[in-house]
């Protein structure tokens, strides 16, 4: 039962691996975020054009 524990913990790690690593997981949180809040398709190609141009 112990690996399959470890198995979970490395598959759901909360723990930041870096700190450019933790930058890019709030930004996407971020980009999930405005995604949910466009009003119309072209809304969200302008959110999704400006979120990967950052990246």
């Amino acid at each position: 039962m112990r690996p399959f524990a470890q198995i979970f913990a490395t598959m759901f790690d909360r723990e930041p691996q870096g700190r450019e690593a933790a930058k890019r997981r709030q930004i996407h949180r971020e980009w999930d975020r405005q995604r949910a809040r466009a009003l119309s398709p072209s809304d969200r190609d302008e959110i999704d054009a400006i979120f990967a141009r950052h990246l």
